[in-house]
């Protein structure tokens, strides 16, 4: 009778076992698990793969130029990453240029969602309008913007013409306005992902918080300062977040317009990597300014996920 009741709370704990599995493979983490598997082990395969290759590679000596360092398997590419001025000048102009953007993108962006906020008449047409730069490749915008800060018939100079204190310049020559040139040209282009976010914010905005400011008075400015700006505090914080980490890892609009030039002026970290791989033949050192690449953007990465998640529980706090 005992050996009965054994097998039968050996059944029974067997039957509680599957039971407990088929519910974790049903239901929550482990129905989602199953469902994010394929696409797992297909960025595993499309982006792991590389990123170990390229990990591998950065402890590697391969430089074409250089054939007969071949072999040499350690840590020298990193001790030359840490001395190597070239590289934090390029990390140091790729926080310039991040920055640049971030601000340009923010002040631009939401002006545009300002402006479009209360149109009636032809609002989908105004709203368009401010969306087409995103649709345009950033290949395309390049080459727009490279005719257009042309020194000799570029419309850019066309248009300052007529002001006594500044003279024709070229653009992308002078090593002075090359980098704003190029924040511009990025400006234009990433600014409508901005304008999509804070338009957004701005409809989430109750309408009664404007009601009262007007009931006591309060100016135009000091409705935005006290009720948009503070409304939209978490909004924005993800676009900053958002658009750090497009301006850090753009490289189309800046190696089409200079190259990395003039004189190393516009050299940031993706157009250096390309340099060192495919004009000095590095491969080696360029998949350690990879690797460097992607910490930095790992880190940015965080920074979003962690915003985030301040943004929901600042969402879920409010309702």
């Amino acid at each position: 009778m005992s050996g009965f009741n054994n097998k039968k709370g050996k059944g029974g704990r067997l039957a509680g076992d599957g039971s407990s599995l088929s519910n974790f493979l049903t239901e929550g983490r482990g129905f989602l698990l199953i469902m994010l598997l394929p696409a797992l082990l297909v960025l595993g395969f499309v982006i792991g793969l590389p990123m170990l290759k390229a990990l591998i590679l950065s402890f590697d000596t391969i430089n074409f130029r250089r054939p007969a360092a071949a072999g040499t398997f350690g840590w020298h590419n990193y001790e030359k990453l840490v001395f190597d001025a070239q590289v934090w000048n390029a990390v140091w102009r790729s926080a310039l240029y991040m920055g640049g953007t971030v601000i340009g993108s923010i002040v631009l962006a939401l002006s545009a969602a300002l402006l479009t906020r209360r149109i009636v008449r032809f609002r989908a047409l105004a709203r368009l309008t401010f969306l087409i730069p995103w649709t345009v490749p950033a290949v395309v915008t390049a080459l727009v913007w490279g005719v257009m800060y042309e020194g000799n018939f570029g419309v850019i100079n066309r248009l300052l013409d007529p002001l006594p204190f500044l003279d024709r310049t070229d653009w992308l020559i002078d090593r002075d306005t090359a980098l704003p040139a190029l924040i511009l040209a990025q400006v234009w282009n990433e600014f409508p992902v901005a304008y999509i976010f804070f338009l957004a914010g701005l409809h989430s905005i109750p309408d009664e918080l404007y009601e009262a400011a007007r009931i006591d008075r309060a100016s135009a400015f000091n409705q935005f300062r006290y009720i948009t700006l503070p409304q939209l505090s978490s909004v924005t914080a993800v676009i900053v977040v958002l658009l750090m980490i497009m301006g850090f890892k753009s490289f189309p609009i800046i190696f089409i317009l200079t190259g990395g030039g003039p004189a190393g002026a516009t050299e940031t970290m993706t157009v250096l990597t390309y340099n060192t791989a495919f004009r000095k033949l590095d491969f080696s050192y360029a998949a350690t300014l990879g690797i460097l690449a992607v910490l930095i953007s790992l880190a940015m990465v965080l920074v979003y996920l962690r915003v985030m998640k301040r943004a929901e529980r600042g969402a879920g706090g409010a309702v």
